[in-house]
């Protein structure tokens, strides 16, 4: 009897001995899963280099994975995974996110799958020309003039984005420029002079008015200047005095940019303060009689983000000596 019983538990063994075998335990479950990394192109699938990272979990610090290229497949431990873009992708593109999200939760043996989004940047045409000279709004002609005290001399310029999305909003950044030319009274040395910086916030607009101004900075010879400081302009050594503009625009709209530049006063004039600023960039209070000033402009025209400019060959107006503007200033009669 007991030969039986003990040969019957053999037999038991040996079968728990051979399942323990064929079916796996717990300790074999997968603990690892599967991420995708692909990318679209104006939502359209694209593949090539493309640097991005992915950080998940670690036993000590967080794992980061760099990937170089899509579409890329890797395998790594569950847990939270984050994607995020380094740089690279379609030419040109402009990178706007990652879908569905740029975090996720990978489980065991699961897959999920991060997508690295480009959008082609518009196609426009940028211009800007001059158009003329005004003095105290009046247009003129170049050649020469007389001013007479608080006379303001504004240049206007014809600008705009051409492009197929008419009325689509862009933003636009512009470097209008004046060589301011002092050359005292014809014939004669004179002493160098300084200009006051104004920079004043209305010395700038746009007809039809633009959607927004965003910025306006004066500089002289490139170097931004504060309002009411001085700028030296020695005899016979023309400086730059520039203005730069930042403004949103409205794709086929033309605009004429107006830009007071300079707002003239007799020596000795009441000096500028900041509660009786007037709308100009520049004020010449130093004048004597009958000395004179030459003016020559140019400016230049750029789209920012989102936006590729097709024909940058007219982005700039240069700067044209029979444009130029020659003034003298006159004192005022008896």
């Amino acid at each position: 009897m007991r030969r039986k019983i003990f040969s019957i538990w053999s037999v038991l063994l040996i079968l728990v001995l051979s399942l323990t075998v064929l079916v796996p335990g717990c300790e074999g479950e997968p603990t690892t899963g599967t991420i995708e990394v692909d990318a679209t192109l104006d939502g359209s699938p694209w593949s090539g280099a493309v640097d991005y990272t992915l950080t998940g979990p670690g036993a000590v610090a967080p794992t980061v994975i760099n990937g170089a290229s899509v579409p890329n497949s890797h395998t790594d431990d569950a847990g939270n995974w984050t994607c995020a873009y380094v740089s690279g992708g379609p030419a040109g593109a402009n990178f706007v996110g990652i879908t569905p999200s740029s975090t996720q939760e990978l489980s065991a043996g699961g897959t999920i799958g991060f997508t690295l989004n480009f959008e082609a940047p518009e196609e426009v045409d940028a211009y800007i020309t001059f158009d003329t000279w005004t003095i105290n709004g009046n247009p003129v002609p170049p050649g020469s003039y007389f001013v007479n005290p608080d006379d303001v001399v504004d240049a206007r310029y014809k600008e705009g984005v051409a492009g197929n999305n008419t009325g689509q909003e862009v933003k636009v950044k512009e470097t209008l420029m004046v060589s301011y030319h002092w050359q005292g009274i014809e014939g004669e040395q004179a002493p160098a002079k300084n200009l006051h910086v104004v920079n004043a916030w209305g010395a700038v607009w746009g007809v039809p008015p633009f959607e927004q101004k965003l910025s306006q900075t004066a500089t002289f010879n490139g170097q931004p200047v504060t309002p009411c400081t001085l700028v030296p302009c020695p005899y016979c050594e023309p400086q730059t005095l520039d203005v730069e503009i930042e403004t949103v625009q409205k794709v086929g709209t033309n605009y004429t940019k107006n830009v007071n530049w300079i707002k003239f006063k007799p020596s000795g004039g009441e000096p500028m303060t900041l509660q009786s600023l007037d709308d100009y960039i520049f004020e010449d209070n130093t004048l004597q009689p009958f000395q004179q000033c030459t003016l020559t402009t140019w400016a230049c025209i750029e789209v920012e983000e989102g936006f590729e400019d097709t024909n940058p060959a007219n982005d700039c107006c240069v700067a044209n000596p029979l444009d130029s503007i020659t003034l003298t200033y006159q004192p005022p009669g008896p």
